[in-house]
């Protein structure tokens, strides 16, 4: 029998004509700083010592709250890594929710979560109840569908009822193929695969559709690259057509909530940068000069957040930061917390539940 720990916490505008133009109408590209590239070895890596790497940071629907990843403990080697917090909207009051969680998307109503949570080569889906903090597993049991702990989450549809997921691995004797699927966590049906051998990122522009990584199993020179799959007709189509050694200097895209905009973090001049472009994968353009990556969007639409190195050198200090569509200005999240990231208690102020997959 696999078993992981979950250990989780049990104590507790823009004007509408505005954001229309910044959601239907690509950017211009920015001004030009004096600093555009940067040289090989001076940006990224892993973090200096004794600094936080905070990885996704995921704005709550009413934006009063971040659901955010800490990678590890700096200096506590012993600490689980991968932990999921919830602050407040100006990063104050840190609560620990769970570990070994690689991603996390907010219940459209902000009192539950869905999380991907893994541990070596399994992945599993969790909801959980931010408030009585009870949880759900929905992927890997023996009495499931999705049985085998291969799936990970893509998010909420706008129901509030159904969950996007993707098995994106095929262990010896998997009863299900790779591929989208649906979950109604209302009786557990699940749906699909929608479309085989594609991974997700979230879904675009009131749950039209997805966007993620396709794979076709002949030898096509696209497979690999980025698609959209359209709920509405059920078909999809290549968004990107990277070269096959390229692939791996890009991230996967991920599509606005509210508006057919795209965002995707690609290495150009030494450093992870953002790029917009449509839904279709056109008029592509840069809008960071100083480096970004691991994007996602606020429910609105109306801001990215995303992660920065803002060392010039070999090691990283990676801070939280917020672009916003309408004045096109990228600022540190929490310019006035320290070192721009939020304070963590110790974790042994924490107190922890312990929760086991069930096969």
């Amino acid at each position: 029998m696999r078993r992981i720990l979950l250990p989780v916490l049990i104590t507790t505008g823009l004007a509408a004509l505005l954001m229309a133009a910044a959601c239907s109408t690509a950017p211009q590209p920015l001004e030009k700083k004096s600093e555009p590239t940067f040289d090989e070895g001076e940006y990224g890596g892993e973090p200096l010592p004794g600094t936080e790497q905070v990885t996704i940071v995921e704005p709550s629907p009413s934006g009063d709250r971040f659901a955010l990843i800490r990678r590890r403990t700096p200096g506590e080697p012993s600490d689980p890594r991968f932990q999921l917090w919830i602050v407040d909207g100006d990063g104050s009051n840190p609560r620990l929710i769970s570990v070994n969680t690689h991603d996390v998307a907010w219940h459209p109503s902000g009192d539950r979560a869905v999380v991907t949570v893994a541990t070596g080569i399994d992945f599993y889906v969790y909801t959980i109840d931010l408030e009585t903090m009870e949880t759900t597993q929905w992927t890997g049991k023996e009495s499931q569908r999705l049985s085998f702990p291969v799936v990970s989450m893509a998010g909420w549809f706008r129901d509030g009822h159904r969950l996007l997921v993707f098995a994106n691995q095929e262990a010896y004797q998997q009863p299900f193929p790779r591929g989208l699927y649906v979950i109604d966590t209302r009786d557990s049906t699940t749906t699909g695969p929608l479309v085989k051998l594609f991974s997700t990122t979230r879904l675009g522009n009131q749950d039209r559709y997805t966007v993620g990584k396709k794979y076709v199993r002949s030898d096509d020179p696209s497979s690999g690259n980025f698609a959209r799959y359209d709920f509405d007709d059920e078909s999809w189509r290549w968004i990107t057509d990277f070269p096959k050694d390229s692939l791996r200097f890009v991230q996967k895209p991920v599509p606005s909530p509210t508006s057919d905009l795209i965002i995707q973090a690609q290495e150009t001049g030494n450093a992870k940068q953002l790029f917009l472009m449509n839904h279709r994968g056109k008029d592509v353009r840069q809008i960071t000069e100083f480096g970004g990556d691991i994007p996602v969007w606020s429910s609105d639409g109306s801001y990215v957040t995303f992660r920065r190195d803002v060392h010039r050198g070999e090691g990283a200090r990676y801070v939280p930061f917020k672009f916003n569509l309408k004045t096109r200005e990228a600022e540190p999240l929490w310019p006035v917390s320290p070192d721009s990231v939020p304070d963590f208690p110790d974790l042994s102020t924490q107190t922890l539940d312990k929760l086991k997959p069930r096969r």
